[in-house]
């Protein structure tokens, strides 16, 4: 079994695109039911370290319109709470990022945040505008890091303590201030190192391949993950490249 068993998501839904970032509904309830037949799941408002390895917690990055719209749902059936990062600029917008060839996603609404924070799920950052962290100067990653922050603590009441790095994407100064503007979790993506602090807890990315998840519980899947989620390194350089050309046609 991998440990720790943190899962990470991005969308639930029925609608298909061209993209493996999305799982369909029926998927997702069965990997709810396999958690459940083997592992217990943790509260994610009282997490401390060393995670118990006979548990499991779910989160999902970018806060999509399809969480709140189809997991939400099933993981209130079995009473499951989840994590939810939430991209601050982006809230109740659609998804420009992602290569989804064409098809866009929309972001959860303040009021679907808030249901969700209500419900005992647990808010994080995943900062302001998505940015590739380590890329930043130092102004700009403060900014992101502590406005979105403060926003959500804003609209849900509550202290948010959590961030998801974007693209899974940190070094030694992301985590510096990261810890130095008051986070005391941060997720990232899987890894091959076996020594973690509570700023770089690991998780297994999901995708639309896995049907199931008993492969993904495999250590030796660790590897497969890493070298899956390698192309999302390269998104930040898809991004500028799309910016630069569309400034271009801007001066024209």
């Amino acid at each position: 079994m991998r440990y720790p068993v943190v899962l990470a998501y991005h969308d639930v839904s029925p609608r298909p695109r061209l993209s493996g970032n999305w799982v369909p509904p029926c998927s997702f309830r069965n990997h709810v039911r396999f958690l459940l037949k083997r592992l217990k799941p943790l509260d994610p408002i009282r997490l401390s370290l060393p995670l118990p390895k006979e548990g499991f917690l779910i989160t999902f990055d970018d806060a999509l319109e399809g969480v709140y719209r189809h997991a939400y749902p099933i993981m209130e059936e079995t009473g499951i709470k989840g994590v939810v990062f939430v991209v601050t600029a982006f809230i109740g917008r659609k998804n420009l990022w992602d290569a989804h060839f064409g098809t866009t996603v929309r972001h959860m609404s303040r009021s679907d945040i808030s249901e969700l924070s209500d419900a005992g799920w647990l808010i994080g950052s995943h900062t302001v505008s998505h940015a590739a962290l380590p890329y930043l100067p130092g102004d700009r990653l403060r900014y992101e890091l502590e406005y979105s922050k403060k926003y959500l603590e804003d609209l849900t009441g509550k202290e948010v303590s959590v961030i998801a790095y974007p693209f899974n994407m940190y070094d030694p100064r992301t985590l510096n201030m990261a810890r130095e503007v008051g986070y005391k979790w941060g997720f990232a993506g899987p890894s091959l190192k076996k020594n973690f602090t509570p700023l770089n807890i690991p998780r297994i990315p999901v995708f639309l391949p896995d049907v199931s998840l008993r492969h993904k519980m495999l250590p030796l899947w660790t590897v497969v993950d890493v070298l899956a989620t390698l192309p999302s390194r390269l998104t930040p350089l898809y991004m500028g490249l799309r910016e630069r050309i569309l400034n271009a046609f801007r001066k024209r």
